[in-house]
């Protein structure tokens, strides 16, 4: 089956065939593909590439069939940038900036279906102690890992994080790991900041942090950040914004006058000196991070529409929605 998004949020199933693997590309059978912030205004803003599209690029699963049999049976998380490798970026394995870039789930289908063709240098090995359901959290660990080492999190660095959701906690969790001093959780939804408790974090701030995570995309969070960040703290972007950010005045001088730095993060490096996946990996089989703690709702691929309705109502709170095969 595949979950296909088309304009107006029109969302079907559909039987999909288990295609041949090519010379290039294997026969990839996805256990579990979790859906992304990115991915709802593509459904429900009518913001995709094209229509109709399969979304989903957090997924993990097994090589079903390929041409070099030892990779038959292999567990495998997927990178989903498929660079051009022409370019000067490409030529510094800096893929996320690729300047003519495709993609698992955007600008090609992706994950929330049953089987896909997926290049074999996409593939990465998945250990055995790796459940399906934190591999398919490794892509937004990865993500918040490359943000977390922009900052230089110590054992004295307070962090705060503003948005408790997946990117937010994510951070969060990498902050902890890395044994900061304090670690406090800022949103604006109460549901939100009980499940961060859930998880451990405080929620109320009785120090000025010297770290700073913007995870929410909100403006008022940025000029929260501004104005509460200690003089030569380290401030790091990795929240998408839905509308316009602006900076109010007072907050700007505080940038100014604080002799603030600030980071923007973007993706996650994967190139032979630096693999944030691989680290993500390790750090999640070693029980260092748990991303699998933060799926509320584990739905199966057939009953996909569901996990769409919660999305679209806002009737239910959720923290990750992930879709089983």
């Amino acid at each position: 089956m595949k979950l296909l998004i088309d304009k107006n949020a029109e969302i079907r199933l559909e039987p999909t065939e288990i295609p041949a693997p090519t010379d290039t590309e294997v026969t990839f059978h996805v256990k579990a593909c979790g859906i992304c912030g990115s991915d709802i205004p593509r459904v429900f803003a009518d913001k995709s590439y094209f229509y109709p599209i399969v979304l989903g690029h957090e997924f993990c699963g097994i090589v079903e069939n390929s041409k070099k049999p030892e990779l038959i049976g292999k567990r495998a998380c997927v990178f989903p940038i498929l660079p051009c490798g022409k370019c000067e970026f490409c030529g510094r394995q800096e893929w996320a900036n690729c300047v003519k870039y495709d993609y698992y789930g955007s600008r090609r289908d992706g994950g929330m279906q049953d089987y896909l063709l997926v290049k074999e240098e996409n593939l990465i090995p998945m250990p055995d102690s790796v459940s399906y359901e934190a591999g398919s959290m490794v892509e937004p660990t990865a993500v918040c890992l490359h943000a977390m080492k922009k900052v230089g999190i110590t054992e004295n660095s307070v962090v705060t994080v503003y948005g408790a959701g997946t990117i937010g906690l994510l951070c969060a969790m990498w902050a902890r790991a890395f044994g900061a001093k304090k670690i406090y959780v800022s949103d604006v939804n109460t549901e939100r900041l009980e499940f961060a408790k859930s998880l451990g974090f405080e929620v109320s701030a009785d120090e000025t942090p010297d770290v700073v995570v913007e995870a929410s995309g909100a403006p008022a969070a940025l000029n929260s950040a501004l104005e509460k960040i200690r003089a030569f703290g380290k401030l790091v972007i990795v929240g998408n914004a839905e509308r316009d950010v602006t900076i109010a005045q007072a907050s700007y001088s505080k940038l100014l006058r604080k002799q603030l730095t600030v980071f923007g993060s973007w993706n996650a490096d994967r190139r032979s000196d630096v693999d944030d996946w691989k680290e993500s990996l390790d750090a999640v089989a070693k029980g260092l991070i748990d991303p699998a703690a933060l799926i509320t709702h584990r739905i199966p691929l057939e009953q996909g529409l569901d996990a769409w309705k919660i999305i679209g109502e806002r009737k239910t709170f959720y923290n990750k929605i992930t879709l089983v095969m």
